[in-house]
């Protein structure tokens, strides 16, 4: 008998899809390390072979299970589930959208630490957090390891100063 495919497991398969072919695509990218010491290659290799990972876990993950819970077992007749239809927050994906766009077109004038902060803090501000001060403070010491971590590796950001500290 054959079942039928549930919708994540359809997701999942289009993750793999997309997976392989990043790994197709990639071929035609040349193997030159460059001055970094690590091929454009590498990056997207890692995407890619993550995207792969994440599908066949999400397929394994979506199989039913050999025991099902049917509702009808695990719910009172007396008492029936209300679900809750969810609505799409489009505040949030505003805020989130607006600090991504803001980012990419900043990030040439103000360097990649302000333009990163900016970044982080606008989904802090889109996931509607508390600590605005400290969400701040936070984004800008998560930039700032990041672009030095990048500096480390020989890879060159925009930065704001003129040699290279922001």
């Amino acid at each position: 008998m054959l079942k039928r495919v549930t919708g994540e497991q359809w997701i999942a398969l289009g993750v793999i899809l997309i997976g392989f072919i990043m790994i197709w695509q990639i071929t035609g990218i040349p193997k030159s390390t460059g001055y970094a010491g690590i091929g454009p290659r590498f990056f997207p290799s890692v995407i890619a072979f993550g995207l792969v990972i994440a599908g066949a876990t999400l397929l394994i993950q979506s199989r039913p299970s050999k025991h099902p819970e049917t509702e009808e077992k695990t719910q009172d007749p007396d008492h029936p589930l209300d679900y809750e239809i969810a609505h799409p927050h489009w505040r949030m994906f505003s805020i989130a959208s607006a600090a991504l766009i803001l980012h990419m077109s900043l990030i040439g004038f103000i360097g990649f630490t302000l333009a990163g902060t900016l970044l982080c803090f606008g989904i802090c501000l889109a996931l509607e957090t508390s600590h605005k001060i400290r969400d701040l403070i936070l984004s800008f010491l998560l930039v700032l390891g990041l672009f030095h971590l990048f500096k480390w590796l020989g890879l060159n950001l925009p930065a704001l100063i003129s040699g290279g500290f922001l």
